[in-house]
């Protein structure tokens, strides 16, 4: 019989709360000497059907085109899929809120148009599901980011809470079936090198490498938000095979206007695979006498 694992952690109140969320998906921050320099999503491409049946490359993070904003779901599929994008593009027409609006209404107006949709919504699944918001007030050293966590279920409405961010370079969130594996893994590398953001994303990548998670798979998705700019969609380079959005890039495909990282959250250059000469190279730890595995957690 397996073992349960837990949905959803947070690395400032290490406790598991249970839940019912297909993937894995991660929120967390970079912080520099002064201030949060950046805000980053992470998830894997994985989508099962009640038949169990698999599919490794369905898009689960998505960026606003003309504000600051990007956003990631876990748990039921369609809905998400299908309103989070729409909802989207209506921001990105400028239906939804006025250029220049705060990071509140942007916050309030995506919630309430989010809400709207899942109440007429006919086929919602069994399982809660929830999707984080990121978000951003001002530029450069004036810049504030901020976090969302909205959640809903069949038998309950959509809700939304702000979640506070720390103060260091920390996993803000983690939710979903293989929350477990990316915070035993995440523990590895923060013994080995502290807390980093690239860690995360490292430990993030071997955990699904791993397969502990039979619901998440694929390549990992990242997307980012700094202190000027809107949102970035990062492209990845996975198992020596290049991915945005979950979908591996074909040969002739128009790579160079991306930034491009690897499993250690180098930048690399898209057509060789290779580090960027500028970027700082970043080592694997050695983790042989560092590591306690899950099984051994477990039994502790």
């Amino acid at each position: 019989m397996g073992i349960a694992l837990p949905q959803v952690y947070n690395e400032r109140q290490p406790r598991i709360e249970r839940a019912n969320s297909l993937t894995t998906l991660a929120a967390w921050i970079s912080v520099d000497s002064r201030r949060p320099s950046a805000c980053y999503l992470v998830s894997d491409s994985k989508i099962t059907w009640p038949t169990g049946a698999q599919w490794d490359a369905a898009q689960k993070l998505f960026v606003a085109e003309k504000s600051p904003d990007i956003f990631g779901y876990c748990g039921d599929v369609q809905f998400p899929t299908l309103a989070l994008r729409q909802v989207v593009e209506q921001a990105d027409r400028g239906l939804l809120f006025a250029e220049g609006a705060s990071s509140s209404i942007r916050q309030m107006a995506i919630s309430d148009a989010l809400s709207a949709a899942s109440a007429a919504y006919p086929a919602h699944g069994d399982k809660a599901s929830t999707i984080v918001h990121f978000s951003r007030d001002g530029e450069g050293r004036d810049a504030r980011f901020r976090l969302w966590r909205i959640d809903w279920s069949k038998t309950n409405p959509l809700s939304s809470v702000e979640l506070a961010l720390p103060t260091e370079s920390v996993l803000v969130v983690s939710l979903g079936t293989g929350s477990r594996a990316l915070v035993e893994r995440n523990n590895d590398w923060r013994r080995v090198q502290g807390r980093t953001a690239r860690g995360i994303f490292s430990s993030f990548c071997d955990a699904l490498s791993g397969g502990t998670d039979p619901h998440s798979g694929g390549a990992p998705q990242l997307v980012g938000l700094y202190p000027r700019w809107n949102g970035l969609t990062f492209g990845i380079v996975f198992d020596g095979r290049r991915f945005m959005a979950g979908t591996e890039v074909q040969a002739i495909a128009n790579v160079h206007p991306f930034e491009w990282r690897n499993e250690l959250f180098e930048r690399v250059d898209p057509l060789s695979l290779a580090r960027l000469q500028d970027a700082q190279p970043q080592p694997k730890p050695q983790f042989s006498r560092l590591s306690i595995t899950a099984a051994e957690r477990r039994n502790d």
